[in-house]
């Protein structure tokens, strides 16, 4: 079996609790959201970029290429549209992390030995039992696009008044920060001390 990678990189994660922590970033093609819905996404998993890294990799392939990183993360678009046991086997020596909308939950992820890290920001249609399961939740303040369904500011609070580790993170653009969109994500996380601020360090870095 081959899975089909946008891009793989490294870099140092910009986003959450690990923010600054070296990771192995895999991410597959595929979303089970997409830019119809996701009209301002800042990611690349429409197809295979092979100048980015991106092709079809055995899960032991990518085992061997993300060598001696601890944290390994799998993301997407939506990378539990796919079984991911054979991947997730082949890197058991990293810690591994799935970045997920929350609109998927395969039921392969129940039979895993041992659980990954899953890191949530949820879009339209995102799953409550998700949010249940989830170790960090990240609420992007506007969503990505229009229309109903994304989550809001009391959402956001409510989820950590739950015992949740919940982010609001700004939305900002490819490859740069909006400053009024930070402006308004401090703002919102100094009224709702629960929660907490993750800003996309890797834009401020300017590493992907």
């Amino acid at each position: 079996m081959k899975y089909p990678v946008a891009e793989r990189f490294k870099a140092p994660q910009g986003e959450g609790l690990f923010t600054g922590t070296p990771f192995a970033f895999i991410r597959l093609v595929g979303c089970s959201v997409g830019h119809r819905i996701c009209t301002f996404c800042d990611t690349n998993f429409d197809k295979i970029y092979p100048r980015l890294g991106g092709g079809l990799y055995t899960a032991e392939e990518l085992a061997e290429w993300a060598g001696d990183y601890h944290h390994s993360c799998i993301s997407g678009g939506e990378p539990l549209g796919r079984d991911l046991t054979a991947l997730i086997e082949a890197l058991g020596d990293t810690y591994i992390h799935i970045e997920t909308s929350g609109t998927v939950n395969p039921p392969w992820l129940d039979g895993l030995l041992d659980q990954p890290w899953i890191s949530v920001s949820p879009k339209p249609g995102y799953l409550p039992e998700m949010i249940r399961r989830a170790d960090e939740v990240k609420v992007i303040l506007g969503g990505l696009g229009y229309g109903p369904g994304w989550p809001t500011v009391e959402d956001a609070v409510a989820w950590a008044t739950d015992g949740k580790l919940v982010y609001v993170q700004p939305r900002n653009s490819v490859l740069n920060i909006d400053k009024h969109a930070m402006d308004e994500a401090i703002r919102v996380v100094m009224e709702h001390p629960s929660l907490r601020l993750s800003i996309q360090a890797h834009k401020y870095l300017r590493v992907r």
